[in-house]
């Protein structure tokens, strides 16, 4: 199982974002239109790894340029062990932030 995802991993990482980007609107258009079908459930998948590959350029991008303000040195991401009782006091401006994907050009 490991080496068919890593080879569906190479495989979509060899792809080309704009290449991809360009068929966007279309899977958002299959998966917006809910069917309880096969054809509906892949369409789930091939848009999930659009989102997927795009993700990993935004973030391979953001890293790369903060690398770069760092003169060419990791950065080191340090984080504070948070203790299970804190974990419902945080507060909501403190909570991860879900990001709503959409094709280029859109606000």
């Amino acid at each position: 199982m490991e080496a068919m995802l890593q080879k569906m991993a190479k495989q979509l990482a060899s792809m080309d974002e704009a290449s991809l980007m360009a068929l966007w609107d279309t899977y958002h258009s299959r998966v917006k239109q809910f069917e309880p079908t096969h054809k509906w459930q892949e369409a789930c998948i091939i848009f999930g790894l659009i989102q997927a590959v795009r993700w990993k350029n935004q973030l391979f991008n953001t890293l790369w340029a903060e690398q770069k303000q760092a003169g060419g040195q990791p950065v080191e991401r340090e984080k504070e062990p948070r203790k299970e009782e804190e974990s419902d006091l945080i507060s909501g401006s403190d909570r991860g932030k879900v990001i709503r994907f959409q094709p280029r050009g859109d606000s």
